[in-house]
């Protein structure tokens, strides 16, 4: 699974700052622009048969589509879900 610079850039600063000063709730972790969706209807899943293959319930699942943050474990198995990268599927946004 072929990984952008950017990506794992944000992923190291994140990591590095949520063990040193920053609080971890001025980063998120989210789908960029509605892609989960796109790739898992163009993949032919439903959202109820997705969220078994990775373990989520389907609320969790549909939130995580619809923008909400999410931690790096369960999007690497979305990715992985969906035969896509972590970068074409999320952004790592600073909130504060």
């Amino acid at each position: 699974m072929a990984v952008g610079y950017r990506f794992w850039f944000g992923i190291c600063h994140l990591w590095y700052t949520l063990h040193t000063t920053m609080p971890k709730k001025y980063y998120r972790i989210v789908s960029r622009n509605g892609a989960i969706r796109r790739a898992r209807i163009f993949a032919g899943l439903t959202s109820e048969e997705m969220s078994k293959r990775i373990g989520l319930s389907r609320p969790m699942l549909s939130s995580i589509e619809n923008g909400a943050g999410t931690t790096v474990k369960t999007a690497a198995k979305i990715a992985s879900c969906l035969s896509k990268t972590l970068e074409e599927l999320f952004e790592v946004l600073d909130t504060r």
